[in-house]
């Protein structure tokens, strides 16, 4: 009877060992952020008049670096868009900041007046290495 008291004690005590870990584990985990990185445009669609989104290749010039937007840890972002003028490859540089609020991401820039402009990126999905997103062209006004 003594052993199978003691057993029990044991497993009990093992028990609760397990469940501090577990609790210490939880408390240290820390979510990566995959949203931060340097993205490439691989394709681009728009929504027909079927409603459905049609995709197609994006393509750079060959002689230049791809169209990227780059997401740092501290909030900020690069958006590249590359063009060749006459015969070199400029870049079209815009900075700014960003944020995340559930599955916008919202970048903020601002304009020759000073003022801050937001354009929401609606993510769709997020993988480790893939992310699809929406938006809305300001210029045209179109579901991108």
């Amino acid at each position: 009877m003594k052993k199978l008291v003691l057993l029990v004690s044991f497993a009990f005590l093992s028990l609760f060992t397990s469940c501090e870990d577990d609790e210490k584990l939880v408390d240290d985990f820390v979510q990566e952020n995959y949203i931060v990185g340097k993205w490439y445009i691989k394709q681009i669609g728009a929504m027909n008049n079927l409603n459905t989104i049609v995709y197609v290749d994006y393509t750079n010039d060959s002689t230049c670096e791809g169209d990227n937007l780059v997401l740092t840890e501290n909030g900020t972002f690069e958006e590249n868009s590359f063009e060749v003028v006459g015969s070199a490859c400029e870049n079209f540089q815009t900075n700014g900041t960003y944020n995340l609020d559930k599955n916008i991401l919202n970048l903020l820039t601002v304009n020759e007046e000073g003022e801050t402009e937001t354009l929401p990126l609606s993510i769709i999905s997020l993988t480790y290495d893939a992310v699809n997103i929406s938006f809305t062209d300001p210029d045209t006004g179109l579901l991108v």
